[in-house]
């Protein structure tokens, strides 16, 4: 909700001016000093945004508590840890920045299996990305230009339709279209249906239940502990028919991504009364690839939120 909120203000006061100014420094003095700028911003937040810092300690101790993250971590969980995690999101900020400034040619992308989008594609059929908050979304989205597909996201927040104002002075060819999320109503569902039937994609994240969703989830042991993941993508997904991809965008080093997509779920509409079972079977296995993922890249997974508190609560 922050983020959306962010880009709201953004688009309301019309700040190109800024990414052009972020634009201008990058091209004048490098990706390496201006990473280095970033250290005195992350350090403020780092003092100053205790909620963050919470989540992402609570993370990186939970993570340790597994024999896996033990390995990949090497440490018990530091300060300065939390700092590498917070920094880590903002380059990836940068590097979204960058990318929406209009200079993709900057970041490179190794898009792996986008064979399976470029089929759907041939098909004039539509479908699901499902991802989630592990390395870079927004790098997805460069399918949009590189595959010639419509990607539509969600995006709750109220503010939708100044945001896709913004993006479209901002675009540069991308076709990308933000789908608003308003709890407890409809109209999202039906602009899906409506997206999907038109050959288009609809991207949703699947580690972060939907304000409208809360009731609909299941608990799933993910790292050791109970944690809620939802069922929205997968009973929507058994509903419409269509095909289902899992895509995810973890940085590989400075400037550089590798970008992977996975058939998830094939195409065919799931009977009424299994819907139910079958989206918690899908959820599980989320949740398993997606552990599987942050094992593999540990500071890249930007969850900032109490991910475990509500399950133990409950």
């Amino acid at each position: 909700m922050a983020e959306a909120s962010a880009w709201a203000s953004m688009a309301e006061r019309g700040s190109l001016s800024a990414l052009a100014l972020l634009r201008g420094w990058y091209w004048l003095f490098g990706r390496r000093l201006s990473v280095a700028l970033l250290f005195p911003i992350v350090l403020y937040f780092f003092l100053t945004g205790r909620r963050a810092r919470e989540a992402s300690r609570d993370f990186l101790q939970t993570l340790y508590a597994t024999p896996e993250g033990r390995e990949r971590l090497g440490a018990r969980p530091r300060f300065w840890m939390v700092f590498r995690h917070l920094f880590s999101f903002a380059e990836n900020l940068l590097d979204r920045m960058i990318l929406w400034g209009g200079d993709g040619s900057l970041i490179h992308i190794d898009n792996r299996e986008r064979e399976l989008v470029e089929t759907l594609v041939r098909q004039k059929r539509g479908g699901i990305l499902l991802s989630s908050h592990l390395g870079n979304f927004d790098m997805l989205r460069e399918l949009s230009a590189q595959t010639g597909i419509t990607l539509n996201v969600l995006m709750f927040t109220r503010h939708a339709a100044v945001i896709n104002t913004f993006f479209e002075r901002l675009r540069a060819g991308r076709r990308l279209r933000l789908i608003s999320v308003e709890p407890g109503s409809l109209s999202a569902v039906f602009e899906m249906r409506q997206a999907i039937a038109r050959g288009e994609f609809v991207g949703i994240l699947g580690d972060r239940i939907w304000p409208s969703e809360q009731h609909r989830t299941v608990a799933v042991s993910f790292l050791g502990r109970q944690a809620h993941f939802p069922l929205g993508p997968y009973l929507l997904q058994g509903v419409l028919g269509c095909p289902m991809l899992l895509t995810t965008c973890v940085r590989t080093g400075p400037a550089h991504y590798r970008a992977t997509t996975l058939s998830f779920a094939p195409p065919g509409v799931v009977p009424r009364s299994e819907r139910e079972k079958y989206a918690e079977q899908q959820a599980l296995r989320f949740a398993a690839l997606l552990e599987r993922g942050i094992l593999e890249t540990p500071y890249q997974w930007f969850n900032f939120f109490q991910f475990w508190k509500s399950a133990e609560r409950g």
